[in-house]
């Protein structure tokens, strides 16, 4: 196990090794998937405001993404920012950068976002799962392998046991990403559309990993011991200043 530890007073140190969820990548055959950064952030903002939705009916919680580029800029970036307290060991919320990927292993253009989370997670084991793509990367087959790309990592190297995952009922294509990598609809639930509105029926997807439809490729994953170290070190930091009461007979 690679154990998360910063020299004192050593400035030559990595930005992974500071920071290790900017460690962790993740590689399939056509993408790259790694934790957004704010040398990102131009990149992102020019994909959140090219265009998301190809239909007249937003499938987020918020249309955060029919804003201008100047309030995606502003509202948008900040939410990123708001996300990376969240480092486990229970509750923990990466936000993973989708680029394509050049033969040689290189990134290209960000063309999207695949986050993961979870809550209670050593005691649940469950990764819960949202995603987008710019409208001209969509329906080439990106949506999937950054799924099953993102699923592998988290069953195969990170300890989960299952995965769920929401669509609005009229959002055929992410409906057919889940049911084609194994998921099962488990439930229903009446909520708000994206702009609330009007109610919709938002379909639950659960699957556990031995029901996983794997795909014919695998990933290479970097980076992720050194992050499931420096998820479990606030866990052992609070075993040592609270130890166990003695125990008397």
């Amino acid at each position: 196990m690679t154990e998360f530890r910063v020299n004192r007073d050593d400035p030559t140190h990595a930005l992974a090794q500071v920071w290790p969820p900017f460690g962790l990548r993740i590689e399939s055959p056509q993408l790259v998937l790694r934790q957004v950064r704010e040398s990102d952030f131009p990149a992102y903002v020019a994909a959140a405001s090219s265009g998301i939705m190809t239909t007249g009916r937003n499938s987020f919680a918020s249309p955060w993404d029919e804003n201008s580029p100047e309030d995606i800029a502003k509202n948008s970036l900040t939410w990123l920012w708001s996300k990376r307290p969240a480092i486990g060991p229970d509750s923990w919320y990466l936000m993973l950068a989708v680029f394509t990927r050049h033969d040689d292993g290189t990134e290209d253009s960000l063309i999207g976002m695949q986050d993961v989370w979870a809550e209670d997670y050593r005691v649940l084991r469950t990764v819960q799962s949202a995603s987008w793509l710019r409208a001209d990367a969509q329906g080439k087959g990106y949506g999937k392998e950054q799924r099953a790309a993102m699923l592998m990592w988290a069953f195969d190297h990170f300890g989960a046991e299952y995965a769920e995952s929401g669509a609005y009922d009229w959002n055929e294509p992410s409906k057919r990403v889940s049911e084609s990598l194994g998921y099962f609809q488990c439930g229903t639930r009446r909520v708000t559309d994206a702009h609330g509105r009007q109610p919709e029926w938002e379909i639950q997807y659960r699957m556990a990993k031995n029901d996983f439809l794997r795909p014919s490729w695998s990933v290479q994953v970097e980076g992720n011991e050194l992050l499931q170290d420096f998820m479990l070190l606030s866990s052992r930091h609070r075993a040592q200043q609270n130890p166990a009461p003695e125990q008397h007979a």
